[in-house]
């Protein structure tokens, strides 16, 4: 008999972010698939530079959304950010599926999404349409997504279930001894103007007592990579594959600083990089988006305003003194992301 199928259909694949979801149908004999939407410029890429496996990757997406015009009550999460013009064609594709909206979007108000510029009258009224009538459940990843809907859309309550982002359970067999180094602080993730990197880099550079660790890519890698090679107080890591060697490093450091800047298409939603570094006892410090501002509170890591970071961490160096109760409460909390409990969150998908 062959197994049920739920697929995942995002811009760009984000496996990271199902694996609560994942492992919630595995235990359903169902499996989880990724599809991708935005095919044909990623098509025609990997044609001009040659790039076989990017290829085929693409040639299943393209497939996937011409089976969607002749299939019926296939399951679907769909994953696109807010008010983008893409879904008018998506819903022509969908119309005979069963839709999951999954969001971590924050602000549904239409003041504030990344695709403000093209947010015509019908692409307006499309996503109206969409959220009240056409999907059948929404996951939304913070209690501040749900409540925002709720409040914008006339959405019933029992129609939204807040799925937040899942840590894998190798983040909980990390049984030896946590060697935190003083006064260590380390960021994961992209490399980009947004996320404050500049800032951190000049501050640490300047400093004899804490060092900074930084994992990551993108824009500003060549800027973080000069730093690194001139400032002992500075260390670079590109991209790291390997799970169980970002768990250890991020074991070894104090504290995680995410000095995010708003931006007038983004800001910090629920970083799973947060969850991830309080399960290993590191107390993290970030801008108050309003992504951390629902993970962190007062007794396991530090908010700041924008423009004041950097006052919170010269006040840590200057105390030197690792509070060890706050990193155990880090570590307590970060238990209730276990993926066998936020798989619990996401059983209206298996009605």
């Amino acid at each position: 008999m062959q197994k049920r199928v739920v697929y995942i259909l995002h811009k760009n694949g984000a496996k990271s972010h199902y694996t609560a979801l994942d492992n919630l149908l595995k235990k359903n004999d169902t499996i989880l698939k990724h599809r991708e939407f935005s095919v044909f410029g990623t098509l025609f890429k990997s044609i001009i530079s040659l790039n076989g496996s990017l290829l085929k990757k693409q040639l299943i997406n393209f497939i996937f959304l011409l089976e969607l015009l002749l299939s019926k009550n296939k399951k679907i999460v769909l994953g696109i950010a807010p008010f983008d013009k893409k879904l008018v064609i998506l819903k022509t594709l969908l119309k005979s599926h069963q839709i999951y909206y999954h969001t971590s979007w924050t602000c549904w108000d239409g003041s504030f999404h990344p695709k403000r510029k093209k947010n015509t009258p019908k692409v307006k009224k499309s996503w109206k349409l969409f959220l009240k009538n056409d999907v059948k459940h929404i996951f939304t990843v913070t209690e501040q997504s749900k409540k925002q809907l709720i409040e914008n859309y006339d959405i019933k309550e029992d129609k939204i279930d807040v799925v937040y982002h899942a840590l894998d359970s190798v983040f909980f067999n990390n049984h030896q001894e946590i060697n935190k180094k003083p006064l260590s602080f380390i960021y994961l993730g992209r490399l980009l103007p947004q996320k404050g990197i500049t800032e951190l880099l000049d501050f640490f550079s300047k400093q004899n007592k804490a060092t900074l660790t930084i994992i990551g890519n993108g824009k500003t890698e060549k800027e973080v990579a000069d730093f690194a090679s001139k400032h002992e107080s500075i260390t670079h890591y590109p991209f790291i594959k390997d799970q169980q060697k970002i768990i250890n490093l991020i074991s070894n450091h104090e504290y995680l600083v995410l000095n995010s800047k708003k931006t007038t298409k983004w800001e910090e939603l629920f970083g799973l990089v947060i969850i991830e570094c309080m399960s290993q006892g590191t107390i993290p410090i970030a801008t108050n988006h309003s992504g951390p501002k629902e993970i962190i509170t007062s007794d396991i890591g530090y908010l700041s305003r924008e423009g004041e970071i950097l006052s919170v961490i010269s006040k840590l160096i200057k105390n030197e003194s690792f509070d060890e109760e706050m990193s155990k409460n880090a570590r307590k909390k970060a238990l209730i992301y276990k993926v066998d409990a936020i798989s619990e969150r996401w059983k209206a998908i298996l009605n």
